[in-house]
């Protein structure tokens, strides 16, 4: 059975005894395309996995995989379109702003709001019933990053550059947290609008004022522009990304000039040569399924499908939206019984999943995970 509907048509069965509808908004079509696909992709496989063996609870799942194109007015019609057909739970949506505009729209309805690939502070604060996060938020992304990377290298003067949205703001927050933690702070700022890829004049201010180590609150394509136009500027800072830099294309996509580029993340890129046999054999099913090479938000959005089904399974056949909510709670802390990874962990009054990432950073071509689990600020609520 094929579980994905792409579109925001709605299906013909809404959530019944006899099926659960999940939906999603991902951007398909705008700057965290890839993104975007990845997680859909992810979910889908996922859930086709689920419904081959019987569903969950004898139910199968169906997944309506819309396109929000960035755009948070489109994603606010996808989500009204969600309440018309009786969606269950919206899983993985991608986008800060689309996430930032739909989110209370989703739990005013009863919705369960699960697991969004975006930086908004209100994904976790304050834990509300029906509202659960799974990495580390953006600001403790960067916060932990930069203290690793200073411990290791020593006091370097840090700038920020960033997109003026609530994801290059949350980056922003973090180095600038962190620094104040440390007795210190940016040494230059530079933010720009959305989309824009001309940083010549920031990269030159930063690097007037001194900047050793730049903190980009970007997506890919920015990232990459900047470290291009930073190196045709004869100048070499270290560069720090969260983990929407930390995709499988960025390195062959920027080439030389992304060499060194450093990310956090907690879920690992599945390497086709990857050690663990599970893994491969995972890349090889999606790989093939798809067409495309797997990455990290694929196997993250893959992961997040597994544990709200096993959530949805422990909650029993009649389970409502807040029983689910419950079981979560109560099932910490969770690891895939195949892959393992960081234990995800919720408390009553903590829904962020994740308390921790690790450093990674682009060598030869490729991510390479140079740490383990690294230290954080992030403090329960």
């Amino acid at each position: 059975m094929m579980a994905v509907v792409l579109g925001a048509a709605a299906p013909a069965a809404d959530t019944t005894p006899a099926n659960i509808v999940v939906g999603t908004h991902v951007d398909l079509s705008g700057p965290l395309a890839p993104l975007g696909a990845a997680v859909r992709n992810g979910l889908a496989l996922a859930f086709d996995e689920i419904n081959a063996k019987g569903g969950i609870n004898w139910r199968k799942v169906r997944l309506i995989a819309s396109d929000n194109g960035y755009n948070p007015r489109k994603a606010v019609g996808i989500v009204k379109n969600f309440l018309r057909v009786g969606v269950f739970a919206v899983l993985s949506p991608v986008g800060t702003p689309p996430v930032a505009k739909t989110m209370p729209l989703v739990l005013n309805s009863g919705m369960l709001h699960l697991f969004p690939f975006a930086s908004v502070e209100e994904t976790y604060l304050p834990a509300q019933p029906l509202e659960f996060a799974i990495d580390l938020p953006v600001a403790q992304q960067i916060g932990v990053g930069l203290k690793a990377i200073l411990a290791a290298r020593g006091a370097l003067k840090v700038g920020v550059l960033y997109r003026g949205d609530a994801l290059g703001e949350a980056a922003l927050k973090g180095a600038t947290d962190e620094l104040a933690a440390e007795g210190a702070r940016p040494v230059a700022t530079q933010s720009y609008r959305p989309g824009e890829l001309n940083f010549t004049a920031a990269l030159a201010s930063l690097h007037e004022a001194g900047a050793e180590l730049v903190v980009l609150g970007s997506v890919p394509q920015e990232a990459i522009t900047a470290m291009q136009q930073a190196g045709a500027q004869n100048w070499l800072p270290v560069f720090l990304c969260d983990a929407a830099c930390y995709v499988p294309e960025l390195p062959p996509l920027g080439g030389s000039a992304v060499s060194g580029l450093y990310a956090v993340a907690a879920t690992p890129i599945p390497y086709p040569d990857d050690k663990d046999a599970k893994l491969r054999a995972w890349v090889r099913r999606y790989e093939q399924r798809f067409g495309t090479v797997a990455s990290a938000q694929a196997f993250r959005a893959y992961l997040n499908a597994r544990l709200f089904a096993e959530a949805l399974r422990r909650a029993g056949p009649d389970s409502t939206q807040r029983h689910v909510a419950r079981v979560f709670e109560l099932m910490s802390p969770w690891k895939d019984p195949d892959y393992g990874g960081i234990p995800v962990v919720f408390t009553p009054h903590d829904h962020v999943g994740f308390r921790t990432g690790f450093l990674a950073q682009v060598r030869n071509g490729r991510w390479t995970t140079l740490t383990g689990a690294l230290p954080t600020r992030l403090r329960a609520h």
